[in-house]
């Protein structure tokens, strides 16, 4: 079997999934189903936990967050199939040579990026439109291959020769 296809999520794609936000749920569940089948990793940097750190419904909550909210939370990172990338300063170095050379890019999304370059990691699902997917087709990983940044999706859709899709003979 084929290894596993890569996909980046940054944070607000972890957000609509966990708040159930109505047109983004059924593609981010769909993603996360395949990631829980082994058909694809969940990469995302470890920023991304600090980013999503609480319901869209504990907003205006006084702190502490609740206890549950953070294991519901948790339940989605810390899984098998999600890969959680440090920040080391071979990101950092590459965060910042992307702030420095892209208009209107922010230090937590430069992280992502560079974590999804560093790591070879050509699908990137965002919905953060001022800054991310603006940059689609624009990127390349490490490896060369140009970084697809889009909304969630699932990675086989229209895969017609890819092996995962096909039908036992």
């Amino acid at each position: 079997m084929a290894d596993p296809t890569k996909v980046y999520w940054d944070s607000c794609a972890w957000l609509g999934l966990v708040n159930a936000e109505p047109d983004r749920l059924a593609q981010l569940q769909g993603v996360y189903g395949l990631a829980r089948q082994g058909l694809i990793e969940i990469w995302s940097a470890t920023i991304s936990i600090v980013e999503a750190n609480r319901l869209k419904s504990e907003k205006n909550s006084s702190r502490p967050i609740s206890p549950e909210s953070i294991a519901l939370l948790d339940d989605l990172f810390f899984q098998p199939f999600v890969k959680l990338v440090s920040l080391d300063s071979r990101i950092a170095k590459w965060a910042r040579k992307l702030i420095r050379e892209t208009d209107r890019l922010r230090g937590p999304d430069s992280i992502h990026l560079a974590s999804a370059i560093v790591w070879n990691v050509p699908l990137f699902h965002t919905y953060d439109h001022d800054d991310l997917l603006r940059l689609d087709g624009s990127i390349c990983c490490m490896d060369g291959t140009r970084m697809e940044i889009t909304q969630a999706r699932n990675p086989f859709d229209g895969g017609l020769f890819d092996e995962r899709t096909q039908k036992p003979a």
